[in-house]
């Protein structure tokens, strides 16, 4: 369990780094010498990085472990009142776009459509008006 604990925390804090300064992957990744994939890995919480690594991210992002590391509560005060999903974040991949649901609680691309709960920040999720969500391009 600390080591899923881990990496998802260490995912939350990249993903909100990158969507709060509009970095894609790719711009993230340069940013901190890292390929792309491997960056991605880290930002989905699918791989553990190594220390190296960790200096890495903050250095690209200017930040200190801390900042990196240590969790910073949630501002959603009621997560279990429903919060509609009203944005999907768009990535160019090599097959075309792909789109992934962004939690209204936490601001992170959700894994999959119509999930009930936001499996990061635990937001009670509403999907009622997801066919009207506006389309958000990674990188503009």
């Amino acid at each position: 369990m600390g080591d899923r604990m881990f990496l998802d925390n260490l995912s939350t804090a990249v993903l909100k780094i990158c969507n709060h300064r509009n970095l894609s992957y790719e711009a993230a990744s340069a940013q901190c010498d890292l390929s792309t994939r491997y960056f991605g890995e880290i930002a989905r919480g699918k791989t553990a990085p190594t220390i190296k690594t960790l200096e890495k991210l903050c250095n690209g992002f200017g930040i200190t472990p801390n900042d990196l590391l240590i969790p910073v509560p949630s501002q959603v005060s009621h997560i279990h009142d429903p919060m509609p999903v009203t944005q999907i974040l768009c990535f160019q991949s090599f097959y075309g776009f792909a789109g992934f649901p962004i939690c209204p609680g936490c601001g992170i691309t959700l894994e999959r459509e119509y999930q009930s709960f936001c499996d990061r920040c635990g937001q009670r999720l509403d999907w009622k008006n997801y066919s009207n969500a506006s389309i958000i391009k990674a990188g503009e």
